[in-house]
């Protein structure tokens, strides 16, 4: 080709002499299409051209670096369209050079290059009718500002360093693809870069404070989910002054948690959790963030009190605040403030002692989800827990927590979904809390571990599919009752004090996918009705004081779905076999 000399030597200029000495490196097959395969034949000794040359230059090297015949999606690329035609690229609205015009005038169809004579549909081995001109992205100008790459399969070693010749690129996306190797400092000479996801691929290495350096443009930032390590330091943030969003959740970053990011007024999201950063939450990210909206602190190692200033700092914007899997100490915050907005509020997981101030449900009215598990907490369980309108989970299980559950304190609780009081020192009989008329959408009850009595009541809780109350040794009987909770699908009542005979209308829980009754003193034979349990996976009635054969039909439950099917066979307890 005519083309080859002059285009190396124009792309030499980008990637050096060495890249394609190796006729098999992404540079050298870029330079291939470009000069001998790419259907507009681009003319490398046209000035007017060689934006558009370098453009398509660029693209090819991060195709052929990324494994693009793989990908998830590619429609247009590497074929006679317009580099802004191609899947996931964004152009912007400038004029076109060669006439002076855009493309505001043109439909939808010609922006796409569907009626261009350049268009050869024999270079195509994709259908395209299943796409939407909007994932495209042509049509917008003929300079690329953006690459939404996205889960897309991009599988490499690295990133090629040509992307720097997209000098005005705004938004870079690759982020769930299969790339590995180190994150380039090179990314700082994108200087109108304004997002850019790399998270949730194998990156890894030191982070550095030349990657950021000068990006006083980016507003997201966004390296979660990687094998990064290194400290998020001073310098790292020092450029980024117009970040809205940091996410460096789950990789391995140390050190402690900087004060300059309260300096950064313009954040909204920031996601630190799942790495290993000590020290306690700094002053700085407690009264300087006037538009915080999401903070994740979790699965590190801080340390020191979670502070009540954090909470009514940002009483009007924060939305979402994660402190769980932690070492904090001392009490639950006394807020004296109300959280107009938060809706997801986690602290489990520390070692937060003491009681739940009586009024704390009253400072939070949005709040959807409030996780306090696995603490020391030693209070009764306030009322006000369960004031906000649209609570649907209330974890609190592994605690201290005393007490018994009054029907009362669930009238408001209308979108409870998630109940977990496992693990506790709660007592009392179930008697007035099953009557309740304010559970509605209570899907999973979790009592387990706690000091129950009495009878197991009637549970009028229309949604509840999963009723865990085992270890609870002085619930006597009640199992008959259950036969009304027909949405149930797992049911757990081992080792409490069951003593009566097994009854014939649990067969009636034609849901039930797990039923475990063992560790009891159930008495009597195993009816013939739970052959109609044909959902069951695991069903346990071992360690009672059952006789008889298992019905020929409840055995051969194990030919569908059962695999877990414990009876007394002999031994110490009565024989009960199939």
């Amino acid at each position: 080709s005519n083309h080859f000399q002059p285009m190396k030597e124009m792309f030499v200029e980008i990637s050096g002499e060495d890249a394609f000495l190796d006729t098999n490196s992404p540079q050298y097959r870029g330079l291939v299409f470009l000069a001998e395969q790419d259907p507009l034949k681009l003319n490398p000794n046209d000035p007017i051209l060689s934006k558009q040359i370098i453009q398509r230059y660029v693209l090819s090297v991060l195709y052929f670096s990324t494994n693009g015949p793989s990908w998830k999606h590619r429609v247009y690329w590497l074929t006679g369209q317009h580099e802004c035609g191609w899947q996931y690229v964004i152009c912007s609205d400038v004029q076109e050079e060669n006439n002076n015009t855009t493309d505001a005038g043109k439909t939808k169809r010609q922006k796409v290059g569907l009626t261009s004579d350049k268009f050869n549909p024999e270079n195509m081995d994709d259908d395209f009718s299943d796409f939407a001109d909007s994932d495209l992205g042509l049509g917008k100008g003929r300079i690329i500002t953006g690459l939404k790459l996205f889960d897309n399969g991009l599988a490499g070693n690295s990133l090629p360093l040509e992307l720097v010749e997209l000098k005005y690129l705004h938004i870079l996306d690759l982020g769930s693809n299969n790339l590995v190797g180190t994150i380039e400092t090179y990314f700082s000479q994108l200087t109108h870069m304004r997002e850019l996801y790399l998270n949730k691929n194998e990156f890894h290495g030191r982070i550095d404070a030349n990657m950021t350096k000068g990006l006083t443009k980016l507003k997201v930032l966004s390296l979660g989910h990687n094998f990064l390590t290194g400290e998020v330091d001073d310098l790292f943030l020092r450029d980024l002054t117009s970040l809205e969003n940091l996410s460096l959740e789950y990789n391995q970053l140390s050190g402690i948690i900087p004060a300059v990011l309260g300096t950064i007024k313009t954040l909204q999201h920031i996601r630190l959790g799942g790495n290993t950063l000590h020290g306690e939450i700094p002053l700085s990210l407690e009264n300087n963030l006037p538009n915080l909206q999401r903070l994740w602190l979790q699965e590190n190692k801080l340390t020191g009190t979670i502070p009540s200033s954090i909470f009514c700092d940002a009483s009007s914007t924060l939305v979402d605040l994660r402190l769980q899997n932690n070492s904090f100490v001392g009490n639950v915050p006394d807020v004296d403030c109300t959280m107009e907005k938060l809706e997801l509020l986690s602290m489990a997981s520390n070692d937060l002692k003491g009681s739940i101030p009586n009024d704390f449900g009253d400072h939070f009215p949005t709040l959807k989800e409030l996780h306090l598990y696995d603490n020391q907490l030693t209070s009764t369980i306030p009322p006000s827990i369960f004031k906000p309108a649209n609570l649907t989970a209330v974890l609190f299980g592994m605690n201290k927590l005393t007490g018994s559950l009054s029907g009362s304190m669930f009238q408001e609780a209308s979108n409870l979904v998630y109940l977990y009081l496992n693990a506790n020192d709660l007592g009392g009989t179930l008697d007035d809390f099953s009557q309740t008329e304010g559970l509605p959408s209570l899907k999973k009850l979790r009592l387990e571990y706690n000091s129950f009595s009495g009878t197991i009541p009637k549970l009028e809780f229309p949604s509840l599919e999963l009723f865990y109350a085992y270890n609870n040794s002085l619930l006597t009987s009640g199992l008959d009752n259950l036969s009304s909770s027909i949405a149930l699908k797992k049911l757990k009542l081992s080792n409490c004090s069951l003593a009566e005979e097994l009854p014939t209308t649990l067969g009636s829980l034609t849901s039930l996918e797990v039923l475990h009754l063992n560790g009891n003193q159930l008495t009597g034979t195993v009816p013939s009705e739970f052959q109609q349990l044909t959902e069951l996976e695991e069903l346990r009635l071992d360690a009672n004081d059952l006789a008889g054969a298992v019905p020929f039909e409840v055995c051969n439950l194990r030919n569908s779905q059962l695999s877990t099917f414990v009876s007394d066979c002999g031994g110490e307890w009565s024989g009960v076999a199939c």
